[in-house]
């Protein structure tokens, strides 16, 4: 009698990044209805518009989890990449239904998509099977994941280091 039911989120939610991988805003079972905010930047220099494919799953790779849909943001003022504040809100109702937005702090601009929870949306038997691999992939995935971010610090450091021969070739 004492007994609770909450609604839960049955796969993370999340936005795909540089590479390919998910960058989860809303983890698995998180009890819903919920609203979770992250941080996310440009990848190029001077980018005045930025994709955000949502997804959701539980594998890191985005091509491993299934696309919800996707927006785009424009009308960023062209920076040095990494540069520009860009604040991504991950809304669901109690009805399961969600609202994604992005906004870019420096100009105030805002797009978003709202997800029913009807469309594109996985059967249950198709989410066991997402949670099945997830478990039966995690070495794999992990390999992937810090294979990825072995290339990104690699670029990382070449894009610092093109800046500081810019900067010392500027300066003479």
């Amino acid at each position: 009698e004492n007994l609770l039911l909450l609604d839960v989120v049955p796969l993370s939610l999340g936005v795909e990044t540089q590479g390919g991988v998910m960058s989860i805003v809303v983890p698995r079972n998180t009890a819903i209805p919920t609203c979770k905010k992250k941080k996310f930047t440009t990848a190029e220099d001077r980018q005045t518009v930025v994709e955000f494919p949502i997804y959701e799953g539980e594998r890191p790779m985005t091509k491993d989890n299934n696309l919800l849909g996707q927006f785009e943001l424009g009308g960023i003022i062209p920076a040095p990449r990494e540069t520009p504040e860009l604040e991504v809100t991950f809304d669901i109702d109690a009805n399961g239904i969600l609202h994604v937005s992005a906004e870019d702090k420096a100009t105030g601009k805002k797009s978003d998509i709202t997800i029913k929870n009807d469309a594109g949306r996985l059967k249950q038997e198709d989410i066991d099977r997402m949670l099945e691999n997830a478990k039966k992939f995690r070495e794999e995935d992990r390999k992937n994941r810090d294979k990825i971010q072995a290339v990104d610090e690699f670029r990382q450091y070449i894009y610092q280091m093109q800046e500081m021969l810019t900067t010392s070739t500027n300066v003479k």
